[in-house]
């Protein structure tokens, strides 16, 4: 059994999900889904310590799987990081009105990844 934090990858690009695997995998625990529906179903199995969700996504969008954890007792505490490549400023301030821990923009640097995902995690 690992003692390494366990963080889910929430994006619709399976090359994304890979990438931040890697980049991670080193560290901590990764889990990954490809929709908001797959996502709650892993978070329903194994909590994770944070999630780094993706925005933009079909059927059911990152906006919509935050309110989703908010509004539950067991998940509204999980903190969630936006990693999306949603630059436009009025999306930027309706995602980020939402209070998430963070928001990184894709594709993500490893070094701001990390640290992003430490600040979050060893705060």
């Amino acid at each position: 059994m690992s003692n390494k934090k366990r963080i889910l990858v929430v994006d619709d690009s399976p090359i994304l999900l890979r990438s931040v695997k890697n980049m991670l995998d080193s560290y901590y625990e990764v889990d990954m889904a490809t929709s908001v529906d797959q996502a709650m179903v892993v978070i329903g199995g194994k909590r994770p310590d944070l999630i780094l969700l993706d925005y933009d996504m079909p059927i059911c969008n990152g906006k919509v799987m935050l309110q989703r954890l908010r509004n539950k007792p067991e998940t509204k505490d999980i903190p969630v990081i936006f990693l999306t490549a949603v630059d436009n400023s009025t999306e930027v301030r309706e995602v980020l009105q939402m209070h998430p821990q963070g928001y990184l923009l894709k594709p993500p640097e490893i070094e701001k990844l990390l640290d992003a995902v430490q600040r979050q995690l060893w705060q």
